[in-house]
């Protein structure tokens, strides 16, 4: 595969037949993230590999059975994975054999050092009317406030959080921002702003430990959604089937499944070593 210098606009109508949340792969090829950008050739690319700073990445394109060994060679020698990638394919080509020629390793049976494991992502659609039903009434823990996300919260510790999706808190605050709940000046959970892209904004959530099972997490999303609502976005949310908590909490706020998909693990290439 030819790496290629991203913002790679050019790509953009392609991910048009793509279906699925496509967001993390859109703001690469933007130019919104640092992200990076392989074909498997200049005149007109069959198969293209997208990867997000965060770790996420699609292959796609309209042939990508024509260039599969390219893209598995690619995928298995892993020389660019510094950091587990999460791949996701596009699901015109699902049929072929990614599993064997991956070497993937069932979810339920993997361990870290598994060099490549499949998981379930699951994309779900929005429904207004039903969020309305569904979070009406809902009222915060004594001591804890809503507020709106400032540059502060940009350094956020976590896994999912804005430092990990955005190049500084300007950027941040401008894609989207987010929402807090906090408590005597402590952040117990915040919904932010992870992808934007034409009409749709992607909410990343993160609950602290110290702040877990008091519904935060409902709190700050459900606010968001609000916030996306009114700015004239369509909110979007993701998640891998096995984050049952992500998936329960989708549901309580007005999302339904849409499609499952397969989601690989590939693991850096020094760790599958």
């Amino acid at each position: 595969m030819i790496r290629v210098d991203a913002p790679a606009t050019w790509a953009l109508r392609s991910l048009e037949s793509v279906l699925l949340n496509t967001g993390f792969a859109r703001v690469v090829l933007e130019g919104q993230v640092e992200g990076r950008l392989w074909i498997d050739r200049f005149d007109s690319p069959r198969v293209l590999h997208a990867l997000h700073p965060y770790g996420m990445s699609l292959v796609w394109g309209d042939a990508v059975a024509d260039g599969f060994e390219q893209i598995i060679n690619h995928l298995r020698d892993g020389e660019y994975r510094t950091r587990d990638e999460w791949l996701q394919i596009d699901p015109r080509w699902k049929a072929l054999d990614w599993d064997q020629r991956l070497d993937a390793t069932d979810a339920a049976t993997a361990s870290d050092s598994t060099s490549c494991s499949r998981h379930t992502r699951v994309n779900f659609g929005f429904d207004a009317e039903r969020f309305q039903q569904l979070v009406r009434g809902h009222a915060l823990p004594d001591g804890w406030r809503l507020r709106q996300a400032d540059a502060g919260d940009f350094e956020l510790p976590g896994q999912v959080v804005p430092n990990c999706f955005w190049h500084d808190a300007e950027q941040f605050l401008a894609a989207g921002s987010g929402w807090c709940a906090e408590q005597a000046g402590n952040v117990g959970a915040i919904a932010f702003a992870s992808y934007r892209w034409g009409g749709e904004v992607e909410i990343g959530i993160e609950t602290f430990e110290h702040a877990r099972r008091q519904g935060l997490g409902h709190a700050v999303a459900a606010r968001m959604i609000v916030h996306v609502l009114q700015a004239g976005f369509r909110p979007v949310w993701s998640c891998r089937l096995e984050n049952t908590a992500s998936c329960a909490l989708a549901h309580k706020l007005g999302f339904l499944p849409l499609r499952n998909l397969p989601y690989y693990r590939l693991s850096p290439r020094n760790e599958a070593a």
